[in-house]
């Protein structure tokens, strides 16, 4: 069965299309000031009704997880997400059910082959 079999319903295909650009501006933001987030990767249900999303912010190294979880930057790059994605137009009620984690590529490369999705599994 290929992907059209099962077509993604628009508001799925809305909020896909406003994390994107969200996460693009965060991204375009972080490169800007100087900080080492490498990537930002969606999670949704599978549930077409529910439109919660947790927000994977890739950092360079697991120390630098730590040290943002410590000093603050983990909450601060949290609420600038939040701000993107409801700059792009992210429904209020929809930026309710955003939670972001964190994480780090240097894990990903050397436990996960380099897959986010191993990763997140």
């Amino acid at each position: 069965m290929s992907q059209h079999d099962y077509p993604i319903p628009p508001e799925r295909e809305r909020q896909f299309d406003l994390i994107e650009v969200a996460s693009n501006a965060m991204l375009r933001r972080a490169r800007a000031t100087g900080k080492p987030l490498e990537s930002i990767y969606p999670v949704v249900p599978f549930v077409e009704t529910d439109f919660s999303l947790d927000a994977w912010l890739f950092v360079d190294t697991e120390s630098r997880v730590e040290e943002y979880r410590s000093d603050g930057t983990s909450d601060v790059l949290a609420a600038e997400f939040r701000a993107e994605l409801e700059r792009a137009g992210y429904p209020a009620e929809w930026l309710q059910r955003v939670s972001c984690h964190f994480g780090s590529k240097e894990v990903v490369d050397r436990d996960y082959e380099g897959s986010y999705f191993y990763f997140l599994r």
